[in-house]
């Protein structure tokens, strides 16, 4: 009897290269299709300088149906500590169409945004 394999592929993107998002500023990512993707995981990080900010930045994660109207999906807060690194890793299930990331809320202080994405783009089999 044969065997058979079964293979996953996956593809890492980018929603946010880093960047600094300035005090009282929003740093949004491009919308990625992903309609005829299987999910995957997004990690979005914040990273405070050596004077963390007054109020912590928010890491928010967007969906949308059209890529033109947005819904927030996920949000975690990092914390105001001096160069603390905040990760945060969601769970996207394969039903989103558009995803896209937000950083928003950090007031005093800029800090480092950045947010990728580890795509389960196909399964085949052997």
């Amino acid at each position: 009897m044969p065997t058979t394999t079964t293979t996953a592929t996956k593809t890492a993107r980018t929603l946010q290269a880093s960047a600094s998002n300035a005090a009282a500023a929003t740093t949004t990512g491009t919308g990625l299709d992903v309609t005829t993707k299987l999910g995957g995981v997004a990690t979005l990080v914040i990273t405070n300088g050596g004077t963390g900010p007054t109020i912590a930045c928010d890491a928010i994660l967007e969906t949308s149906r059209d890529n033109t109207n947005w819904y927030e999906f996920s949000r975690q807060t990092a914390s105001v500590t001096n160069s603390a690194v905040a990760t945060f890793n969601v769970l996207v299930p394969e039903s989103v169409m558009y995803l896209r990331s937000k950083f928003t809320g950090n007031t005093a202080q800029a800090v480092t945004v950045e947010a990728y994405f580890q795509e389960l783009t196909a399964f085949s089999t052997s």
